[in-house]
């Protein structure tokens, strides 16, 4: 089993379901698509996590829950480069672009994996599941813990 991670909220640490990225969308999906975004690394969950966290929300770092979950190795993907992430980038849109790919990839419900070069840090992947494809059932949570950031990262209120 390859494992991957999630960082969230600890109210949605068990949902495997893609609602939080149906209800607002997100670099790979649309509003509307279900997509269960983690990562290969808790690491980078931690970077995504916090750069997209709003800056008042950084003044007061809440408690977030570390989530690691096993997916099968036998799971199909699809497979985005990094130079295919950069032409990505440099299109006149690239949100467009990125949800466009996610959007196909989910509609064609061929693959449990959309493997993507992190934004922050290509050399990392970050894995998006179909929470609709006929293997998610053997995905599950192996386990969780809380995580703090650490408070370094706080930026003060003015």
């Amino acid at each position: 089993m390859a494992t991957a991670w999630r960082l969230t909220p600890p109210q949605f640490a068990r949902a495997l379901d893609g609602e939080g990225s149906r209800l607002v969308g997100g670099r790979w999906n649309s509003q509307g698509r279900r997509a269960l975004y983690t990562s290969s690394h808790l690491s980078l969950c931690v970077l995504e996590v916090y750069v997209h966290m709003p800056l008042e929300l950084r003044a007061e770092l809440t408690d977030f829950e570390a989530v690691r979950i096993n997916v099968p190795d036998h799971a199909t993907r699809t497979e985005i480069s990094i130079e295919q992430l950069a032409g990505l980038m440099s299109s006149p849109n690239p949100l467009a672009a990125c949800q466009a790919i996610g959007d196909d990839w989910l509609a064609s419900g061929t693959d449990l994996i959309l493997q993507v070069p992190s934004v922050l840090v290509p050399e990392d992947p970050n894995i998006i599941l179909n929470p609709t494809h006929r293997h998610m059932n053997e995905v599950f949570i192996v386990d969780t813990r809380r995580f703090r950031f650490d408070p370094r990262l706080a930026i003060p209120r003015r």
